[in-house]
C-alpha cells in the first residue's frame, strides 16, 4: 500500500495499510491501477459484512493519466467486486471543496449513481473559539438543567451507551444515521454524551471520536428527539463537549462539529452561529447506487 499512498489521503493510506481485527464488521477493499509498473490509480472501499452496505472511501487517478477512462474503469471494477462480495448498495460522501469535485460528481452520475446532494455540514476550529459562539454558555447550560436536561459522558454513564443507542434505533425511535461512528474504536468516552429528560428517559446522544493521527476530536453525530429540538438542548450538549475538551486538552485543541440534513435546525445553527468563528467550513455531498 505504501507505493500507492500518494493516491489517497494520508489517513486512508494508514487505515487501509493496517490489518483489520478478527471479527471486524467493516471489510476493506483495495483496487490499484498500474501502468508500466507505475501506480497510477487507486480505489478504496469498505463493506459492512452484516448489513451489506458499502462505502466508497477514495477514488483517485494520477494527474498524468486522467482523461483516459481510468477513473470510470476503477469505479466499475470496485462496484463489481463489492457486489460479488454481497454488497447491496454503495454510497460515497465528499466535500464540496474537493478539488475536481464537479468532475467526480459527473462521473458518478454517468455511472448510474444518484446526483450528489448536501448531506452534512462540517465545521472545524479550535475549541477555545467556542467561547465566542456561546457567550452565555453557563446561563444556557443552567436553563437547560432547570428544564430537566441531564447530560452524562459515556465514561460516567454506568451502563452500555452503545447498546442503549442501538436499541433506540432498532425501536425506530431514532433514524439509522444517528449511529454514525458508533461502532468505531475511535469513540472517545469522555466527550461522547447521553442526554436524558427529567424522568430519566433517553432523548438524544452525542458521539465524539478522537482521531489520533491528526489529534482531532470529531462530533459526527449529535441528535435529539424532535419534541426537544426547539429547546436548544443539543446546542447545550455541543457547548459542554467543546468546553470539556478545552478543559482537558487546552484551547488550541481542534474539534469538528457536524450535522445531518435530517436535523435542519442544527444545520442552520452550525452554519450561522459556528461558521463565523471556524477555521474551515464545508458540506459533504452524498451519492449512492444500488448494486
Amino acid at each position: 500500500m505504501a507505493q500507492f499512498g500518494h493516491l489517497t489521503f494520508p489517513a486512508f493510506a494508514r487505515a487501509f495499510s493496517e490489518a483489520m481485527p478478527n471479527g471486524a464488521r467493516l471489510q476493506p477493499y483495495r483496487l490499484a491501477a498500474v501502468k508500466h509498473d507505475i501506480p497510477v490509480g487507486l480505489a478504496l472501499a469498505t463493506m459492512d459484512a452484516k448489513s451489506g452496505q458499502a462505502e466508497l472511501r477514495s477514488l483517485m487517478v494520477a494527474k498524468s493519466h486522467r482523461r483516459e477512462g481510468m477513473g470510470r474503469a476503477l469505479l466499475h471494477e470496485i462496484e463489481t467486486r463489492l457486489k460479488d462480495a454481497g454488497a447491496r448498495a454503495v454510497s460515497v460522501q465528499f466535500s464540496d471543496r474537493l478539488p475536481g469535485g464537479s468532475a467526480f460528481a459527473a462521473l458518478l452520475v454517468s455511472a448510474g449513481w444518484t446526483a450528489p446532494e448536501p448531506e452534512r455540514i462540517r465545521i472545524l476550529g479550535r475549541v477555545g473559539r467556542t467561547g465566542d459562539v456561546f457567550r452565555d454558555r453557563e446561563g444556557l447550560v443552567q436553563r437547560a438543567l432547570r428544564d430537566g436536561l441531564s447530560i452524562t459522558s459515556w465514561r460516567d454513564h454506568g451502563g452500555d451507551p452503545r447498546s442503549l443507542i442501538l436499541r433506540e434505533i432498532e425501536a425506530r425511535k431514532a433514524p439509522d444515521w444517528t449511529q454514525i461512528g458508533l461502532l468505531d474504536d475511535t469513540v472517545d468516552p469522555d466527550f461522547s454524551m447521553v442526554l436524558t429528560d427529567r424522568a430519566g428517559k433517553v432523548v438524544g446522544w452525542v458521539i465524539c471520536q478522537f482521531h489520533a493521527g491528526v489529534r482531532r476530536w470529531g462530533f459526527p453525530v449529535g441528535w435529539i428527539h424532535e419534541e426537544h429540538q426547539k429547546r436548544g438542548w443539543l446546542l447545550v450538549a455541543y457547548a459542554l463537549g467543546a468546553h470539556r475538551i478545552e478543559q482537558f486538552q487546552g484551547p488550541d485543541a481542534i474539534a469538528v462539529f457536524e450535522s445531518s440534513s435530517g436535523l435542519p435546525m442544527m444545520w442552520r445553527v452550525l452554519e450561522h452561529r459556528f461558521a463565523p468563528y471556524a477555521d474551515h467550513v464545508d458540506r459533504l455531498l452524498a451519492s449512492e447506487k444500488h448494486l
